[in-house]
C-alpha cells in the first residue's frame, strides 16, 4: 500500500512533467533567439538561436561569472 510520501512524490512527478511539457510546447512554437549577441554584437550560432539564447557563449559565461561574484551567500 502506498504511503503519503509515495503519493506526494507521484503528484510532484506528474506536475513537473506537465509543467515541462507545457514549457517545451510553448518554446517550440515561438522561441527564436537573437541572430546577433545582444551583448557584443557577434553572430549567434544557429543552434543557440534555435534554443532561444540572446547571448553568445563567451558573453553568457562572463555574465554567469559576474552573477556568481556578486551573489549573496
Amino acid at each position: 500500500m502506498a504511503d503519503e510520501i509515495d503519493i506526494a512524490n507521484d503528484l510532484i512527478d506528474s506536475e513537473v512533467s506537465r509543467a515541462l511539457s507545457k514549457i517545451r510546447q510553448n518554446a517550440s512554437l515561438d522561441t527564436v533567439g537573437s541572430e546577433f549577441c545582444v551583448e557584443c554584437g557577434e553572430d549567434m550560432p544557429k543552434e543557440r538561436q534555435k534554443l532561444g539564447f540572446k547571448l553568445c557563449v563567451p558573453c553568457a559565461s562572463e555574465s554567469e561569472r559576474r552573477k556568481a561574484m556578486f551573489a549573496d551567500y
